[in-house]
């Protein structure tokens, strides 16, 4: 049995009405009538009907016009005209006007035989029709790319997503074949597998990098499905396309932040441990030049390793910075005048031409930022000699004489949103952007994912130790900046060092560093007794050496746990000497232990970091001084000797 429809006829002829009724009520339909286009509108607007017949006469209105009111009004319903006479220019302008199907009545009205026969087809298709519309309209508002294929990969279908991601519109892709999306960065091999998969009626997921229109590179995450007829028989494929671009940046800019983590922890711990072996041999090299009778060539022998062993200290101190531990003085510096003075030094000591532009209206911010002059000036010194090294890969390109091949600009810059770089995005927050521009060779991807290394170069062997970069990452990274590589090959880079805006400069002081005042000949300090806890038993010896020629005396130690020992059972100690970092021990917790113990005992700490992190506490919790290795021989003298007086300076007042 056919199922019920509700039904709406408009006929103002009522015997014509009956019949029509009549007819379709014994399919088993429910029909309600009505018989002018006004009542009709009101009936239409309030109650839904699987299907209209309308009449082409009626007293008000006529039935293509009332179509057109339908439509205008937003009342959505099939329509079936039925019409006095016939011919293809009526039927073709009623289904113009909306209506779904026309009927001819004659005058032995024999079509009402056939009446519920179409009123079953024009419902049918009303809804297919519905369904496609639905399904058409999910496919455009999908947020994903979709492309539908033949066997043969000739594109018949895509969506808006799609024409957004790839950049081209839907005219220029239909009957095209997808590899016109083909990057160059895989392998054909992949292709192969993916057809092999959807071809055997496999669904085949993976990832590619696709090229849009204008060049550039998308990511996608793409889903690949076979499509078959009622029979089972394969004939379409649909791809789904999701742009992963940004989510893949996400990662990148993730593991590079976990590497250089990692990497800068190492770097600290190498370096300390190397301070501690300089410590010994500019230490050794020291008490050989005090020895008496130390011929000419011995001494210039001496004086060279304690050059070397200096400028071994600086590398460290460059792996220290870019591990993200500089000891940094900062203090108010307006970077209009740090980069115009770099620039000039820069375009003297590094024959290169070098632009300046400061972008800075007059009732605006200063461009002040909280800095240390001397690193920033390091960083930007280090950017000019990258970009003078990659100009050398360009010279044989005219440049044009109003350019410049390098370039220093300065600017204020407010982000109200993160803003997407590399290696990581820039936050929101007022900042000054130095850039340095450069219209070199660029680097490729390869080669940017790797720019932050420690010791990765492209240089020539002994041109280059690949810590230009790291360096200045760690500089910006202390000063609570962020770093921005943008570049490509042929097109040259930008580096931008995005700094915090110092906003209140006046409420700044700048902070009093460590100065070694007035070095005290040793001769002249009374003789304490030292506890020396230590694991480097070079540095052990050398601190030994050095304090007993100032007429101390000293017990070395290994660890903080034998330091405790000495120090709990009460002998004589009249001060501490202690390693922060040593294997399997809590530095500061061993001095707070001392500090308990022996509450008036000075301890005078010692690191190879130019700043740990715990220092700051500390000091605060009584710690009479830092003392940074490598340190020299009258340094160690009078951290001492300060350490003692300050001692003996707090007894008296007690």
């Amino acid at each position: 049995m056919t199922e019920a429809m509700q039904l709406f006829l408009i006929e103002d002829d009522d015997a014509l009405a009956s019949m029509i009724r009549n007819g379709l009520e014994r399919a088993g339909h429910v029909v309600t009538c009505c018989r002018t286009a006004a009542d009709a509108l009101i009936v239409l607007s309030h109650g839904p009907f699987d299907l209209v017949l309308l009449s082409q006469r009626l007293p008000d209105s006529d039935g293509i016009d009332l179509l057109h009111v339908l439509s205008r009004e937003g009342i959505s319903v099939p329509c079936i005209l039925i019409a006095a006479t016939g011919g293809e220019q009526a039927g073709a302008e009623a289904l113009r006007a909306g209506a779904l199907d026309y009927v001819v009545r004659d005058c032995a009205s024999t079509f009402l035989a056939e009446l519920p026969k179409r009123v079953r087809e024009a419902v049918t298709r009303y809804h297919l029709q519905q369904n496609n519309r639905l399904l058409i309209a999910a496919l455009e508002s999908a947020p994903v790319g979709i492309m539908i294929t033949d066997l043969q990969g000739v594109i018949l279908h895509v969506n808006q997503a799609l024409e957004q991601m790839t950049g081209y519109a839907r005219a220029e892709l239909i009957g095209r074949n997808p590899r016109l999306l083909k990057s160059g960065v895989h392998k054909p091999e992949l292709y192969g597998e993916m057809w092999r998969a959807i071809l055997a009626r496999l669904s085949w997921q993976g990832e590619l990098t696709n090229r849009r229109k204008d060049g550039s590179l998308v990511e996608v995450s793409l889903a690949v499905s076979p499509i078959v007829d009622a029979l089972g028989r394969l004939t379409h494929f649909v791809g789904i396309h999701r742009d992963i671009t940004e989510r893949k940046q996400l990662e990148r800019q993730l593991l590079q932040a976990q590497k250089m983590q990692s990497v800068g922890t190492l770097a600290g711990g190498v370096a300390h441990e190397f301070n501690n072996l300089l410590a010994g041999i500019n230490g050794y090299a020291a008490l050989g030049l005090r020895q008496s009778g130390v011929s000419e060539p011995v001494r210039e022998f001496l004086l060279h390793i304690i050059s070397l062993s200096e400028r071994a200290a600086g590398l460290t101190r460059q792996l220290l910075t870019f591990a993200r531990k500089p000891a940094l003085t900062r203090q108010p510096t307006n970077m209009a005048d740090l980069v115009r003075s770099t620039a000039e030094l820069a375009a003297r000591t590094l024959l290169v031409d070098v632009g300046m532009e400061i972008e800075q209206s007059e009732d605006g911010p200063p461009l002040i930022v909280e800095a240390d002059c001397n690193e920033l000036q390091q960083a930007l010194i280090n950017l000019a000699l990258n970009a003078r090294d990659a100009l050398k890969d360009e010279m044989t390109r005219k440049q044009a004489n109003d350019l410049h091949p390098v370039t220093f600009r300065v600017s204020g810059l407010v982000l109200s949103w993160e803003r997407p770089a590399f290696p990581q995005n820039i936050p929101p927050g007022d900042y000054i952007l130095v850039e340095v521009t450069d219209r070199g060779s660029g680097m490729t991807p390869e080669v940017l994912g790797q720019a932050l290394d420690p010791f990765f170069t492209t240089k020539d062997v002994g041109k280059g130790t690949g810590l230009g970069l790291p360096m200045v990452f760690g500089i910006v990274q202390g000063h609570q900046g962020h770093l921005s590589i943008d570049t490509a090959p042929g097109r040259g880079t930008i580096v931008g060092l995005y700094l915090p805006r110092l906003v209140d400069p006046g409420s700044k002081k700048e902070p009093s560093p460590f100065e070694a005042g007035e070095v005290l000949e040793p001769e002249c300090m009374p003789g304490k007794s030292i506890l020396v806890a230590d694991d480097e038993g070079a540095v052990q010896d050398v601190v030994r050496r050095f304090l007993e020629l100032a007429g101390h005396e000293v017990t070395c130690v290994s660890s903080g746990k034998e330091a405790l020992e000495i120090v709990s059972k009460g002998r004589n100690v009249d001060l501490v000497i202690l390693d922060l970092m040593m294997p399997r021990e809590d530095g500061a917790k061993t001095f707070r232990q001392i500090r308990k113990d022996r509450p008036h005992l000075p301890v005078l700490l010692c690191t190879g970091l130019p700043e740990a992190e715990a220092t700051p506490d500390l000091l605060q919790s009584g710690a009479a001084g830092i003392l940074r290795k490598p340190f020299r021989m009258n340094e160690l003298w009078y951290a001492v000797n300060q350490a003692l007086n300050a001692d003996h300076a707090a007894n008296e007042k007690s």
